[in-house]
């Protein structure tokens, strides 16, 4: 589908669908190129520059993509085809650079990125947002054709339709006579920039005051930065104006000499933090896979307080945030495996189900009780995720010494009963390049079955936008399972508190650790386009229109370990939700599985549960 607009572009290359933009014409916020800057030529990085500082320049900003081909078409240039350009002669640091030194005034939030294609080929993408008026008008040193960079003239190239032009000098006086958006701050920065043409000296970067921009913030910044100069913050000189992002406003400060500098942001309640600039950029990562593109509105700021500033400086390992619309959550430092940084949750539970609770739900042969814990993984650009022969090979010898695979012999084992586990083999859901379903089941002599454990996994579609994995244990006759024991039916063999903790503990590492590993490698850094969320259930799966057959929750479940409520005997399922993404270890697993499960009880009724009852 062609993609219309800019915001809906940018959305198409976020989740990786470069093939959006095919049949889109070039306008004033596209331009598009079937080959890359030659930056080590002198006319390469003039280039670069005047293309940037051209969408700069315009009331919306705009993309500039390398790795694509145009056809003219009543004279102008319709995208035809993707033509990704090779990873080896792009340096994205070089084109950070230049844009960096070379547009002036320094531009805010341009982002340089690339979109991997496969096969070392990809697309180039130069992203300009909306820059403030009274930043503009940008310019450029006036071209040389050689690698000198001019230091007595420079241009102001504007985006006009399809391509790009450079105002001529008429037009430039008369901005300066009329005011660019009726700005004099803008007019003071044009003439003086203008004033030095002829005038050997470098052209001076334009200078912002502390609060100045955002109306309603100048003394409390003024006050903040006075404050961090006396704890020995020294913040630097101002290099943008207060300006709105996400959940609050922001102004960026560089220290000389240094080349990280530092961020003031605040939001309405709560005092102004400072933010090392390197924690700043691993926080806009983290929730740079938000599908608007909104990456602090996403994953917040840096909690304030309400009574005092606060520093987040470039050591520290763990930063509580708040404000975005994902909740409340840390930005977490990986010190172990070298991955960086990381974005976490806080576990906060509600009883709220998603559209994948109901999910792998039996159609035929119902059974007396099931648990599972479902994982619902949001992972960004996911569409190229798919399940191979060789993933299969890396996952499936390792389905029978899973936690999960232990969880199913230790619950025999623990009723006087030796029964491992039987082989895992194909599971009774589809199994294709995006679905998996392997099951392992414990019968009686006589072939019936009594208990399946089984482990799913759906990748997104039509209907679902998120990896979904499932752990799931069902005992489909509890009378079969007592003559597969060799004991007398009933005798001990609901499950207990205790039982539901350890499947929960061991499902939901099946469930995030093992199974993700049939589309991504343990160590690969992924983004969020949303908040992953782990579902603990237990419930009985009679029909509701079979009252005869009809099981209640305690009729398989020993509700006595959860002490006293008016319900039980109405209950046929328990459920709880959480925020919670993969790569806990295994103490943080269990921690959280049992305040998960205590929590659940409360939310039932069960008040007198705590983390001690199991």
């Amino acid at each position: 589908m062609t993609v219309s607009g800019l915001e809906r572009a940018r959305q198409a290359l976020r989740r990786g669908d470069p093939e959006a933009l095919l049949g889109e014409r070039e306008c004033v916020w596209l331009d598009v190129k079937d080959g890359v800057y030659r930056l080590e030529q002198p006319k390469g990085p003039e280039e670069l520059a005047k293309d940037v500082a051209a969408f700069a320049n315009t009331r919306d900003g705009g993309l500039i993509l390398v790795g694509f081909t145009t056809r003219k078409e009543y004279g102008e240039e319709i995208v035809e085809a993707l033509n990704p350009v090779p990873r080896k002669l792009i340096d994205l640091d070089r084109h950070r650079q230049l844009i960096a030194t070379r547009v002036i005034p320094a531009l805010r939030e341009v982002s340089v990125d690339w979109l991997d294609c496969g096969n070392g080929l990809g697309v180039l993408i130069i992203d300009i947002p909306a820059q403030p008026q009274s930043s503009q008008l940008f310019a450029v040193p006036a071209p040389t054709g050689t690698s000198e960079v001019s230091k007595i003239a420079l241009g102001v190239p504007v985006r006009r339709g399809d391509g790009t032009t450079w105002l001529r000098p008429h037009e430039i006086q008369h901005f300066v006579g009329l005011g660019w958006a009726n700005s004099g701050e803008v007019i003071g920065k044009l003439s003086a920039a203008l004033a030095s043409i002829g005038d050997p000296r470098p052209v001076a970067e334009p200078r912002y005051t502390v609060g100045g921009g955002e109306p309603g913030w100048s003394g409390v910044f003024l006050q903040a930065f006075g404050e961090f100069a006396e704890q020995g913050v020294m913040l630097g000189e101002p290099v943008s104006d207060v300006v709105p992002v996400g959940p609050g406003v922001v102004q960026y400060f560089a220290v000389p000499g240094e080349r990280f500098g530092w961020v003031l942001c605040a939001q309405p309640k709560g005092r102004p933090v400072v933010v090392a600039e390197e924690i700043w950029q691993a926080l806009r990562d983290q929730g740079s896979g938000s599908p608007d593109g909104d990456a602090l509105g996403a994953v917040g700021f840096p909690s304030g307080d309400t009574t005092t500033t606060r520093v987040v400086d470039r050591n520290v390992t763990a930063v509580s945030l708040s404000g975005g619309r994902w909740g409340r959550g840390r930005l977490l430092r990986e010190t172990v495996q070298g991955q960086g940084w990381w974005w976490a949750p806080e576990p906060e539970p509600s009883t709220t189900t998603s559209a994948s609770t109901g999910s792998w739900a039996p159609t035929s042969v119902r059974p007396q009780l099931r648990a599972r814990v479902l994982a619902i993984l949001p992972f960004a650009d996911a569409g190229d995720l798919k399940i191979t022969p060789d993933r299969l090979d890396t996952v499936l010898p390792d389905l029978p010494f899973s936690q999960l695979a232990g969880f199913t012999t230790n619950l025999s084992s623990r009723r006087g009963g030796s029964l491992p586990a039987g082989a895992w083999d194909t599971g009774p859901n589809r199994n294709s390049s995006d679905r998996f379903s392997y099951a392992s089941e414990i019968a009686t002599s006589d072939g019936e079955v009594a208990l399946v454990a089984e482990v799913m996994m759906s990748l997104p579609g039509a209907m679902n936008s998120a990896v979904v994995t499932c752990a799931e244990v069902r005992i489909v006759s509890f009378d079969a399972w007592a003559r597969a024991l060799g004991v007398e039916p009933g005798s001990g063999l609901r499950w207990s508190g205790d039982d539901l903790l350890e499947f929960f503990v061991a499902a939901w590492e099946t469930a995030t650790e093992l199974l993700p590993r049939l589309v991504l490698d343990p160590v690969t850094p992924r983004r969020w386009s949303a908040v992953p969320h782990v579902e603990l259930w237990v419930g009985t799966d009679r029909s509701h229109n079979q009252p005869e057959t009809r099981l209640m929750l305690e009729d398989v479940l020993d509700l006595d370990s959860f002490g006293a409520t008016g319900h039980r005997a109405q209950l046929s399922e328990l459920f709880v939700s959480l925020p919670a993404v993969p790569g806990l270890d295994a103490e943080s697993r269990r921690r959280r599985a049992r305040s998960a499960l205590v929590d659940m009880a409360h939310r039932y009724g069960f008040m007198g549960v705590r983390e001690s009852s199991f």
